[in-house]
């Protein structure tokens, strides 16, 4: 394939924001298919006196649940231990992290990157319920659960949703969550027990003496994104319209994560830390419309900064918050409650002085010390009796012609065997295609003799000189390298037709858009490749042949653009087949041509 030298339309990009998306939605697919065994509890000695720590953190964006978790991580640390972030996402800017932080592509499961980040791990702690079974099918560390509260717990979900929830919080070796009321709330919805570990406020940052937002008038404080529904940002904009009547001397001050879908007043999009307390500080009063929230972290951050606070009475904040005494309470969604409170606060200074002291009462009662101390006690009693799972003898492996990246690959995968329920165990295997490529398959090395169901996926990569014997296109792919394009056409396009797995469509739809590029049928190729995208946003493959069909039509594209996309997807491991190391191949034809 040669890239022409006509350069003619808008200049070609990926759509990173539907690429994202569509590679969370289908590492959440593929999480649904874990079948981890139960977890086994057994005493098994004393806890190393330095644990060895991974965080799996499913967001890194500024909000209460990310900034607990980072928190956690550095104060773990400060106490001894090894600690390591792992996220999808990038490293945050607006929060001083101070532990090694590895970005995960989101082609891999996050939890697969624990053994090559700390082969020594010795606990996993789950930022979300969906993480949970991922993590336990290592087998090399006990998990715990950090609930922090979300849609499952609050709101209506389906059937569905709630066993799939139940099974993956049920496989977690403990679970911890920030409130006394979350815990019951896990009990009666799930049946889970909890260990309460509250949140707190960072004193060196939410204090009230130091630098203060200036603002030429008072301003209302809020928090929150208007894309998350239970932040309760539409009652927050009534309540702001209401104020407005009255026309006094007022700001609103919005800080959010990202930005508003409809910014109103002055917006501050992710502040970093010193700056957020700053924005507290400078506030006449806090206000939280929330309809829900598993402890309300923004609302002990006001409290410790001296600002008034009236909030709804959203689940987590009556753990510690008391009407009159250290805030003003709402039902939620009262608009008119709310907009009753501001003008309370902002009209009667003994009041507002009386939530203030009330407030920095309550806060100091919230410590991070005793706070780390519990959390410290909850992991070395999760690793003092956890106990590896055993591998029966009902397991046959078979690892001729394969060449592994870790020299202890069959040990793992009998570790990996011993972890799961299903019958089958894969790996990846990788193999030479055509012109520098080579492909990566799921390949089933393991086989349980009786029992179990389905087929467990092991990221635990090797390679092989020459395509597995049971490709189901082996003869298009030899028809492919050896220049017969047509049968080749004719082969991969049959292997479509007949498999109905839309995974398998999907891998086999890049051979055909490949294959119509070499026959000159270009328009053909760049709507084949046009739909996959449509159908599997988050298949990188079809991101790297989006830009490679560009180069032999001669499209402008943005090869930079293209190589960090491929490089934050990575492999694409959630199907049933990938280039290996598509941003490597990007990097070599994309930056040497464009």
């Amino acid at each position: 394939m040669k890239a022409s030298s006509h350069d003619s339309g808008d200049v070609l990009r990926p759509d990173l924001y539907a690429a994202v998306a569509g590679a969370r939605r289908t590492e959440f697919i593929a999480r649904r298919e874990v079948l981890p065994v139960a977890p086994h509890r057994s005493p098994s000695g004393d806890a190393p006196a330095r644990l060895r720590l991974c965080y799996l953190v499913p967001r890194t964006d500024i909000c209460g649940g990310t900034r607990v978790q980072f928190e956690q991580a550095n104060r773990m640390a400060a106490r001894g231990h090894r600690v390591t972030v792992l996220s999808h996402y990038r490293q945050p800017d607006w929060f001083d992290l101070r532990v090694p932080f590895m970005q995960v592509p989101w082609g891999l499961e996050l939890a697969e990157a624990v053994p090559a980040c700390d082969p020594a791990c010795d606990l996993v702690v789950a930022g979300a319920w969906d993480q949970i079974m991922a993590a336990r099918v290592l087998g090399t560390a006990p998990v715990v659960h950090f609930e922090q509260g979300d849609l499952h717990l609050f709101e209506d979900i389906d059937e569905e949703t709630h066993a799939l929830v139940s099974r993956s919080m049920a496989a977690a070796d403990a679970t911890i969550t920030v409130s006394g009321t979350t815990a019951e709330v896990l009990r009666t919805r799930f049946g889970v027990e909890a260990v309460v570990v509250h949140n707190a406020a960072d004193p060196d940052v939410f204090h009230p003496a130091g630098t203060r937002f200036s603002r030429d008038r008072p301003y209302v404080m809020v928090v929150g994104w208007d894309g998350n529904e239970f932040k309760g940002m539409a009652e927050m904009r009534r309540m702001w319209q209401a104020l407005q009547a009255d026309r006094r001397e007022l700001d609103l001050v919005w800080v959010t994560p990202r930005p508003p879908r409809e910014p109103l007043g002055h917006v501050v999009v992710a502040p970093d830390q010193a700056t957020l307390g700053a924005i507290y500080r400078g506030a006449s009063v806090y206000v939280c419309c929330s309809h829900y929230e598993s402890f309300a972290l923004p609302v002990i951050e006001a409290m410790a900064s001296g600002t008034p606070v009236v909030s709804t009475r959203n689940v987590g904040v009556l753990e510690y918050a008391r009407d009159g005494v250290n805030a003003l309470l709402c039902d939620v969604r009262d608009v008119d409650g709310l907009v009753s409170a501001v003008r309370r606060v902002l009209d009667e200074p003994e009041l507002a002085g009386r939530l203030r002291e009330g407030g920095l009462a309550t806060a100091a009662e919230y410590s991070w010390d005793a706070i780390m101390r519990r959390v410290e006690d909850t992991y070395r009693g999760v690793c003092a009796t956890w106990s590896a799972p055993t591998i029966d003898d009902t397991w046959q492996f078979d690892l001729r012609g394969l060449h592994f990246a870790d020299g202890d690959a069959e040990n793992t995968l009998r570790r990996r065997a011993a972890a799961t329920a299903a019958a089958r165990l894969a790996v990846p295997v990788s193999f030479p295609a055509f012109e520098g490529h080579r492909v990566v398959r799921w390949q089933v090395v393991g086989r349980r003799r009786h029992g179990g169901a389905g087929t467990t996926r092991a990221y635990v990569p090797a390679h092989a000189n020459t395509a597995p014997r049971d490709l189901p296109y082996a003869a298009a792919l030899r028809a492919f390298t050896a220049g017969r394009f047509d049968a080749a056409m004719a082969g991969f396009l049959d292997a479509y037709q007949r498999d109905e797995d839309d995974s398998a469509r999907a891998a086999l739809g890049r051979w055909m858009a490949i294959t119509l590029l070499q026959l000159g049928r270009d328009a053909e190729a760049n709507d084949l490749i046009k739909n996959g995208l449509e159908a599997f946003p988050g298949y990188t493959d079809y991101h790297y042949l989006q830009a490679l069909a560009g180069l032999v039509t001669g499209r402008r594209l943005d090869g930079e653009a293209y190589v960090a996309a491929l490089t934050l997807l990575g492999p694409a491991t959630h199907y049933d087949e990938w280039f290996d190391a598509p941003d490597l191949l990007a990097r070599e034809r994309l930056l040497a041509t464009v």
